[in-house]
């Protein structure tokens, strides 16, 4: 594989400082008119069996680039923040936004590798790892992300070359840890067998969305050129490309077929006010005694609330809010995305509230606006909310794996319940904040959300991370059912 590498690839520094100049001008510019129409993120992986050669490449990037629009991931070892979390959770913190270069010489690519290469994981971990890195490039390829993956291939000899120059007078000045130092010597007495590792690695994760350039590094004139010349043509391509559009609201929705999930629900349930005090005491106590065992501390706790406008999320939340400890938990409301948040990928909001270890977050509204309040008003493409279901579905799945408990609810009322509750909210000073323009052009649409959302539990319950369809026509049944289901699913997996 790769027999291009055989060839002669190298450059005299005479050649190289001729054309340095108008490569560095290229670039620059690029950069600039990027920062001037921040339409997409750049993301420049430099990985491969030469920890030095990446290095050096970056440190050239930074010299010929505004350095004050790039952000840099160089880490290898995980901080105690990180290792608290899902794998993918460091990398999508440092993700660069719309307009904006980032720099990985240790991306998401280094630890499966490596710990395959050692024999740490085997061949059916390794392909997990392969797969949850096809979907998330594949995920940020849609949300506009240019990919540029250069993996530095060197000789056996300048490898070997190189490790016993670390920490002599004439190696070169980067700091080398202990654990650098000795992946970089086992890469090299098992240099077939690593080198075999990678390529597998490239050959199946190398997609036309996010094509690998493997890059003979020995030379670094000719590396150095090579990374420059293809990270300007790069952007200049996809600066020059249409611009996508939005399609208006709700064009291309699809009905799915009947009968229609919510039609099961039986919205008469009621609670009297001495039950519903009892049972909800009991729950709460309940809650309490789950989330603060050892068992729990091992673990972690997503919940999340949706559903109709007035069907009580706050109400139920407070309920389950009243019997944690607020040391261990984060109560997150979405609303409209932020610039910042527009300027990243669609999960990277959610992503920056993971949980740790021991911790819960509480969602009141989610990831799942895409494919209901985006879907039904037309704010995302039919391609786009009808992708999303798998994106979700692989992101919860990166969460119950790594060992969080996922709760999911929606909360259901009829459209009669609604008008009381907008009313009354109308009515009731205090409550007066609760109600927008926008909850009551919404029953206009009533319709199209209730397909919207047999649609979304229909596609994303899964067993590690199912909905609960919750009766909320009366307030007090619903924040017991709620309560009780979230301690019955506690329960179960600790």
């Amino acid at each position: 594989m790769f027999e291009s590498l055989r060839l002669d690839h190298t450059l005299s520094k005479a050649d190289f400082k001729a054309e340095e100049p108008d490569l560095r001008n290229r670039l620059v510019e690029a950069q600039l008119d990027l920062l001037e129409k921040p339409d997409f993120p750049v993301i420049v992986l430099l990985s491969g069996m030469d920890p030095i050669g990446r290095s050096e490449s970056t440190k050239q990037l930074l010299n010929w680039l505004d350095s004050r629009h790039i952000r840099l991931f160089a880490s290898m070892r995980k901080s105690d923040e990180e290792s608290a979390r899902p794998r993918m959770w460091r990398f999508w913190r440092a993700l660069p936004p719309k307009g904006e270069i980032g720099i990985f010489l240790n991306s998401w690519y280094e630890t499966p590798i490596r710990d395959h290469f050692l024999g740490e994981t085997g061949a059916d971990r390794f392909r997990e790892q392969i797969d949850e890195i096809r979907r998330f490039e594949e995920m940020l390829c849609h949300e506009g992300a240019l990919f540029l993956k250069f993996m530095l291939f060197v000789p056996r000899e300048k490898a070997e070359a190189e490790i016993k120059a670390f920490g002599k007078k004439d190696s070169p000045p980067w700091k080398v840890s202990k654990e650098e130092r000795e992946i970089g010597q086992a890469y090299v007495e098992r240099y077939d067998h690593a080198r075999a590792v990678t390529e597998r690695m490239i050959s199946e994760t190398s997609t036309g969305y996010a094509p690998w350039y493997p890059l003979p590094s020995a030379d670094p004139h000719y590396r150095d050129l090579t990374i420059g010349r293809t990270l300007a043509a790069a952007i200049r391509a996809r600066l020059e490309e249409p611009t996508r559009s939005v399609p208006a609201g709700g064009a291309g929705l699809e009905t799915p077929p009947a009968p229609n999930l919510l039609d099961a629900l039986n919205l008469k349930l009621t609670l009297d006010k001495k039950t519903y005090s009892k049972r909800l005491e009991a729950e709460q106590n309940r809650l309490t005694k789950l989330t603060l065992g050892r068992k729990f501390e091992k673990r972690g706790l997503v919940a999340v609330f949706e559903g109709n406008d007035a069907a009580g999320k706050g109400g139920s939340i407070r309920r389950i809010v009243q019997a944690l400890d607020p040391r261990m938990l984060e109560v997150v409301s979405i609303a409209a995305p932020s610039d910042e948040e527009k300027a990243q990928p669609y999960l990277w909001r959610f992503w920056r509230h993971v949980p740790a270890r021991g911790g819960i977050t509480i969602f009141d509204r989610s990831w799942y606006g895409r494919v209901l309040v985006e879907r039904v008003e037309g704010f995302a493409t039919q391609s786009d909310w009808m992708r999303a279901y798998e994106e979700i579905r692989t992101f919860e799945a990166e969460l119950t794996e790594y060992g969080i408990i996922v709760v999911k609810f929606w909360l259901a009322i009829d459209q009669q319940e609604q008008l009381r509750r907008f009313k009354e909210r109308e009515d009731v000073e205090y409550k007066r904040h609760k109600i927008t323009e926008e909850d009551w052009r919404n029953r206009e649409k009533w319709d199209a959300y209730r397909d919207a959302v047999h649609e979304m539990v229909d596609r994303t319950s899964a067993r590690q991370a199912p909905w609960t369809l919750v009766e909320a026509n009366d307030k007090r049944f619903a924040r017991v059912k709620v309560i009780s289901t979230l301690n019955e699913r506690l329960k179960a997996l600790l």
